[in-house]
């Protein structure tokens, strides 16, 4: 008899539960600060970014401007953190991010060589849809970050 007491509310709990949550739709949208078309690398993987999961567990969205090179062989170098809103959190993740790509040769005719660039990336989340959320981080782009 216990064990069907517990059993029941434990099920009461998870439905419980289960019908409080709901989806939470982010996107990452990456915008080249300074676009031009004869970039000598470009990212290997051209997928959006991951949303990171302690900003969004924590509900920070914001944007982060930086600056990094990349070496010979296209890997990324001396990320720099220009600007970042909120300081503290969309900056460091952000860093740690981009530390992680890995860069190819944007056309088979270009030399390797070092490359100097600046990034800005921006972090939403809202909306009712990924396609609603992917509107929202693409206006936010075009605001001022900082």
């Amino acid at each position: 008899m216990k064990n069907l007491l517990a059993l029941t509310a434990f099920a009461l709990m998870s439905v419980s539960i289960s019908s409080v949550a709901k989806n939470i739709y982010a996107d990452v949208q990456v915008t080249d600060v300074k676009p031009t078309s004869d970039f000598i690398w470009k990212r290997a993987n051209q997928n959006t970014p991951k949303y990171p999961i302690e900003l969004a567990r924590s509900g920070i969205k914001g944007c982060a401007v930086l600056s990094f090179n990349i070496s010979k062989s296209g890997k990324t170098e001396n990320v720099e953190i220009i600007n970042s809103v909120p300081k503290k959190y969309v900056g460091k993740y952000s860093r740690k991010m981009l530390r992680k790509w890995k860069w190819v040769p944007a056309s088979t005719v270009a030399e390797s060589a070092p490359e100097k660039r600046t990034l800005r990336l921006d972090f939403c989340m809202g909306g009712e849809s990924t396609e609603q959320s992917q509107i929202a981080c693409k206006q936010q782009s075009q605001l001022a970050c900082g």
